[in-house]
């Protein structure tokens, strides 16, 4: 009765968004126009998207500014279900949130990295992220260097990350970004043991607890495949948090002498127990339908509890990938069978 009490507008609310979700057939439709003004035009009779591209003009749109439109719907979902929220939920959706800031230090890393697109984030999305924020998003929409970027980061725990990286030798972009989300995930960890309890936890240690996991998985694999690191560069791309895995499994894994044995070490984990080989490939698929079906289970499990909104919040993430996906598809004109191929799990 409970969960009902402190779920059920929220529980409603998310049914409401859902149902705003694109379909298949939206996908199928998108692949097949001939340009993206035709995709943008459409996306426009979509109530989700029609809030951030009324206005715009499809025929002068670019690229960039559009993904950051598409992301940017994102964010309001998540500002519309943060406002239903009471204290205690506010406080996991907050670290969440977390996600978000970082995505945006990413974006501003990148333009450092590779002197990119500088138009930083809309003042719309600036506004939206203020209210949860200490980053200074105007002066990280103009940061050119990281000495700019750090300055715009004084007000937040990011600073104190990203300046402890300093270790004598030149960074770079691959190893900010990989401190970004180790901080992430460690600290959505630490936290929730804080602030959530019964089926709130239970659904963020399977839901995360899992993610972390496959994350450690397919770093590992990749080290040991692409890279010669030594173990203790191996050890710091590792997220410092085991649910599914055991310590004695990862070690194992950094230490062996070649792929061959960490598909074997692999074979016999948990994971490698219920699904078989895993290639690269596999592990990159498991990653997303594994998790899509974690989130789906937790949200039929427990209708009434934090597991609707991780869920949804998932499921929209999910649709912003394929439809970027599916935009540069139409953008550089291929075949629509050969579009949807990308985005199948």
């Amino acid at each position: 009765m409970g969960g009902v009490m402190s779920y059920g507008a929220l529980a409603t609310k998310i049914r409401a968004m859902k149902s705003y979700l694109l379909k298949e057939k939206d996908f199928r439709n998108l692949a097949q126009m001939e340009n993206v003004s035709q995709a943008i035009s459409y996306l426009k009779q979509i109530p989700s998207y029609r809030i951030v591209l009324e206005g715009q003009d499809e025929s002068k749109l670019q690229q960039r500014e559009l993904e950051r439109l598409v992301v940017g719907t994102l964010y309001y979902d998540f500002s519309k279900l943060y406002r239903f929220c009471d204290k205690r939920q506010k406080k996991l959706l907050e670290c969440y949130f977390r996600k978000f800031e970082i995505s945006v230090i990413k974006r501003a890393l990148r333009r450092i990295f590779n002197h990119g697109d500088r138009t930083g984030e809309s003042r719309e999305l600036r506004s939206f992220f203020q209210k949860l924020s200490n980053i200074h998003m105007e002066e990280l929409s103009q940061a050119e260097t990281i000495p700019d970027l750090l300055t715009a980061l004084r007000d937040t725990s990011y600073k104190k990350i990203l300046s402890g990286l300093d270790n004598g030798n030149e960074l770079t972009l691959f190893d900010y970004e990989m401190a970004l989300d180790l901080y992430y995930f460690s600290e959505i960890w630490k936290q929730k043991d804080k602030i959530l309890r019964g089926a709130d936890l239970e659904m963020v240690n399977r839901t995360f607890g899992s993610q972390i996991d496959l994350l450690n998985l397919t770093w590992l694999r990749r080290a040991k495949k692409y890279y010669q690191l030594p173990l203790t560069s191996i050890y710091s791309l590792v997220i410092p948090v085991v649910y599914r895995l055991r310590h004695e499994e990862i070690r194992a894994m950094a230490t062996a002498a070649d792929e061959k044995e960490l598909r074997e070490i692999l074979a016999r984990t948990y994971y490698g127990r219920h699904f078989g080989e895993l290639t690269e490939g596999e592990l990159e698929k498991l990653y997303r339908g594994f998790l899509g079906q974690v989130y789906g289970e937790e949200r039929r499990k427990n209708p009434y509890s934090l597991a609707v909104v991780t869920a949804y919040l998932h499921d929209k993430e999910e649709e912003i990938d394929k439809l970027t996906t599916v935009l540069e598809g139409v953008r550089y004109g291929l075949e629509p069978r050969e579009t949807l191929a990308y985005i199948k799990a």
